[in-house]
């Protein structure tokens, strides 16, 4: 009896080393499906994060565009404000040289008035 119980536990055992063996093969490939799996995700994240990226860089690239165009929409209209800073200080020193001038008639004004009024009371 005692050599069919040894005879049953080798078996016993022979099957356990099976299931062993076929477990740890499952694991392995488990583990090596959980890696490619891995990889595959890096992958596509590393993907994703190269598009965002270049969507991001062509953004910045239409910004920049952009505030180039308002640069020299802002340089230009800070010529033409110069050119009308200067055509109003034109216009100013007309205004004084007028003011001159209607000030010279007003003083002629009043020697007439003078002139008048000495030749109305004589």
């Amino acid at each position: 009896m005692a050599d069919i119980s040894l005879e049953l536990i080798g078996r016993r055992l022979d099957a356990i080393q099976t299931e062993l063996r076929e477990f740890k093969f499952g694991v392995d490939v488990d583990r090596r499906d959980a890696a490619s799996w891995r990889t595959n995700l890096i992958i596509e994240v590393a993907a994703k994060l190269a598009t965002f990226e270049l969507h991001i860089d062509n953004r910045l690239v239409q910004m920049d565009e952009r505030l180039a165009d308002v640069d020299g929409r802002l340089a230009e209209m800070g010529g033409r404000l110069a050119e009308m800073g200067g055509r109003l200080a034109e216009v100013g020193g007309r205004l004084a040289e007028i003011g001159e001038r209607l000030a010279e008639m007003d003083g002629r004004l009043a020697r007439m008035e003078a002139m008048l009024q000495q030749i109305l009371n004589k």
